[in-house]
């Protein structure tokens, strides 16, 4: 296969994980309003495992893990199927689904901060333009939240939220230099094997007293959609993507989703979307767009 069919392919796959990360938004948002927290994440990374390890087994061959490399990649599926996912699932319950796709969608700058931090990149002078201006964005958006203590759970959702943006951004980072050694898939498999023991081991206590009757059949059926495409089957695609064209690269997709999210957010949740938040919307994506449109000095 061609290095260009290869990237085509691989930019094809992230549109997809594109569509399905801003359809989950809506959809965990939903799910969670009934669904404890803590048992969501478990159920669905046990669901994960199971989509993950039945595609790794019939397609692939375990390769042995350097032990030196042990280590990186057990942090990494903490940073990124724990850390994450908890601020994520807890940020996303205490604030709505518009303001979490704005909020994620600061990634991909995160993504060339920590870039230039880790690999010494040098960036272009519209990137930081750019950063400017998506921040601006993020204050316009939720200029209406004033800080009152009526409003301190929709503030600190929000605060979760960017903080998972930067978390996710990092572990995109990080991962890069590991793919000279080992295949997306198998990584993802290994880094699902923690992100299931640490979310589920979290979950534990909730999954003993919870009642497990009181939750329809349309929540359980909600729960194993988000676990297996907006988890097990993106994260494997979103990290091939890193591997075949680079993390800035990758993380640029991620603009797309605020604009998606919030469009489904509208028409199923009925959630409110005021004029005050377009133009933030508009000022963040913009600033996203345009930090990514030039990234490196010649």
């Amino acid at each position: 296969m061609s290095q260009l069919s290869q990237k085509r392919k691989s930019e094809i796959a992230l549109l997809c994980v594109v569509l399905i990360w801003a359809m989950n938004i809506s959809l965990v948002k939903w799910t969670v309003e009934k669904f404890d927290v803590f048992v969501y994440n478990g159920v669905r990374y046990i669901i994960a495992l199971i989509v993950i390890t039945l595609i790794y087994f019939y397609r692939y061959k375990w390769k042995t893990i350097e032990r030196k490399d042990v280590f990186k990649i057990i942090g990494l599926g903490l940073m990124s199927n724990v850390v994450y996912q908890m601020s994520f699932i807890v940020g996303i319950r205490r604030t709505t689904a518009g303001n979490a796709a704005i909020l994620l969608s600061t990634a991909p700058v995160w993504t060339v901060i920590f870039s230039s931090i880790f690999y010494k990149t040098k960036f272009h002078k519209s990137f930081w333009f750019g950063l400017l201006i998506s921040f601006f964005g993020i204050i316009i958006f939720n200029s209406k939240n004033e800080f009152s203590f009526g409003n301190f759970e929709k503030i600190f959702g929000d605060i979760l939220l960017l903080f998972g943006a930067m978390i996710w951004a990092l572990y995109t980072v990080l991962q890069k230099p590991l793919f000279q050694k080992y295949d997306a898939i198998h990584l993802t498999f290994i880094m699902m094997i923690v992100g299931a023991i640490g979310l589920t081991s979290i979950a534990f206590p909730s999954m003993l007293n919870m009642n497990w009757k009181e939750l329809g059949i349309e929540y359980y059926f909600a729960t194993i959609l988000s676990a297996t495409f907006a988890i097990a089957i993106a994260y494997f695609l979103w990290s091939q993507g890193v591997q075949h064209i680079g993390a800035a690269e990758t993380g640029n997709f991620n603009n797309l989703v605020p604009v998606l999210a919030l469009v489904f957010s509208y028409f199923t949740l009925k959630e409110e979307l005021d004029f005050t938040q377009i133009i933030g919307a508009v000022f963040t994506i913009f600033g996203v767009w345009l930090s990514r449109r030039k990234i490196y000095e010649e």
